[in-house]
């Protein structure tokens, strides 16, 4: 039988105290996956377990609205082959040499400002003797050398939609919109050490996360329950995916909004995304479409338009948003479910490709919630530092890594940067979840009052992470 869990002297958050971060402290108990009492004393029950917060904040626990489970757990076999941590053509080269074991290199966070678009025979000129695939950091493109096409028999497949082929029709080791074929080819998820990401993740305060990949399949959410009914998943889940997914009822999981995926060199037929968009509002089921171009934004906007509003549709990245959309954009009712952490992680390459003129229209933020549109916000790991404290910082200083601020009047506040993180899965950019007699106990405590915590947004600062009413994490 499950304890019930009482933590004492924390200040709080609360809607009953008129929105303000109260400096007198309280009680909270959890039991049976709720809060079921708070007072400024309580009696601590025989056997209750007792945290003392010696006056450290008691936040919602976060929820990272848009991440990347399984590609994740796999970051933590991958090398980093993009900047900062790779800047030239012959840093990378020595990264792929180096690699330590046998078997396959799987390279990650890849950028063509290296060593422009890779392809096979480039790669091979580096490794010949190991399969090698690298995933371009926008999750788009898979570059492998030829002992990875050998092995996946991309030859045999050579015909697929998404495979690359030279004028003669070898293929070139460029994989387009892949994941589903290349994971299928793999069968590697069976290899992944989720529990290990989410005890990274509990250890951030995080408590629920939005899986926003596009190819979760029916299969997928199967796993997912699995992974949660055994313990090693100990985050609440929102999954997204294709139109194959079900609602099945499963302790901890919920489906999410059906995933969309635009690319302006390719975009879809605009009446059949309506189509689509309309077969999922009839099951209820709101859309979530990544757009990263301003020309990807206003098309979703367009065939959105032409739906059923009020569905609970999402924008997801918004990575560059020309002024004169964000009208079209707080008209159509949706939320953006955006990444500041990006301004940190790729700033100074931002600096280079855009003009100092449109730094502010990356990953906005201000300009978002002042026009009245919902916007939350996410990490999207592993294409970004899973680290949501990280992301928060990146909204309030818009500096990049070299200190180089892109859009100084996208900043928020650190109240606003931290609600992006807390609001209800079905409802980002809602209102902050609160913590209140009735409510679930999904907690993050930090070993400090708000009015210092704020100044720092620092993942160090997490002490103690509860999972409807259970210690996930404890430092």
């Amino acid at each position: 039988m499950k304890k019930s869990l009482l933590i004492r002297n924390a200040q709080i958050y609360r809607d009953s105290y008129a929105g303000q971060w109260q400096e007198r402290l309280f009680d909270i108990r959890c039991s049976g996956g709720a809060i079921t009492a708070i007072a400024p004393s309580l009696t601590a029950a025989p056997g209750e377990q007792v945290i003392d917060a010696g006056g450290g904040v008691l936040l919602p626990g976060l929820w990272d609205h848009h991440i990347h489970l399984f590609s994740l757990a796999a970051r933590a076999h991958s090398l980093h082959c993009g900047p900062p941590t790779v800047s030239d053509t012959g840093q990378l080269q020595q990264l792929l040499q180096r690699a330590p074991g046998s078997g396959w290199i799987r390279g990650m966070a890849y950028h063509e400002s290296v060593a422009g678009l890779l392809n096979r025979d480039q790669l091979d000129s580096w490794v010949n003797d190991r399969p090698l695939r690298i995933q371009h950091r926008s999750g788009k493109m898979w570059f492998l050398n030829s002992a990875a096409v050998e092995l996946l028999a991309v030859e045999q497949h050579s015909a697929l939609e998404g495979i690359d082929c030279d004028q003669q029709g070898r293929p070139s080791g460029r994989l387009f919109r892949m994941d589903s074929w290349l994971r299928a080819q793999l069968a590697h998820n069976s290899e992944l050490n989720i529990s290990a990401t989410s005890n990274m993740l509990a250890g951030f305060g995080v408590t629920g996360i939005s899986d926003a990949t596009a190819t979760n399949s029916a299969a997928t959410q199967q796993l997912y329950a699995e992974l949660i009914a055994d313990g090693q998943l100990l985050q609440q889940v929102l999954l997204m995916g294709d139109a194959s997914l079900t609602q099945m009822i499963s302790p901890g999981l919920q489906r999410g909004p059906l995933k969309i995926l635009l690319d302006d060199a390719a975009l879809p037929d605009f009446e059949q995304l309506k189509l689509q968009i309309d077969a999922a509002h009839q099951q209820l089921r709101p859309v979530a479409i990544h757009c990263v171009t301003t020309v990807e934004l206003v098309f979703a906007l367009s065939a959105l338009a032409d739906c059923a509003a009020g569905m609970g549709d999402r924008i997801e990245h918004a990575s560059v948003t020309d002024s004169t959309v964000i009208a079209l954009l707080a008209a159509s009712d949706v939320t953006v479910v955006t990444q500041p952490n990006f301004i940190a992680e790729r700033g100074d390459q931002y600096a280079v490709d855009f003009a100092v003129a449109d730094y502010d229209t990356l990953y906005r933020g201000s300009s978002l919630l002042d026009a009245g549109i919902a916007l939350a916000a996410s990490t999207d790991a592993p294409f970004g530092n899973p680290d949501p404290w990280r992301a928060m910082v990146a909204a309030v200083s818009r500096s990049s890594a070299s200190g180089t601020v892109l859009g100084a009047g996208e900043r928020v506040s650190p109240e606003q940067a931290l609600k992006m993180f807390t609001t209800d899965a079905r409802d980002p950019g809602g209102v902050m979840r609160t913590i209140a007699e009735g409510g679930d106990a999904n907690l993050c405590l930090l070993d400090r009052p708000w009015h210092e915590a704020r100044l720092r947004l620092h993942s160090d600062d997490v002490v103690l992470t509860v999972a409807a009413g259970q210690i996930i994490y404890q430092k």
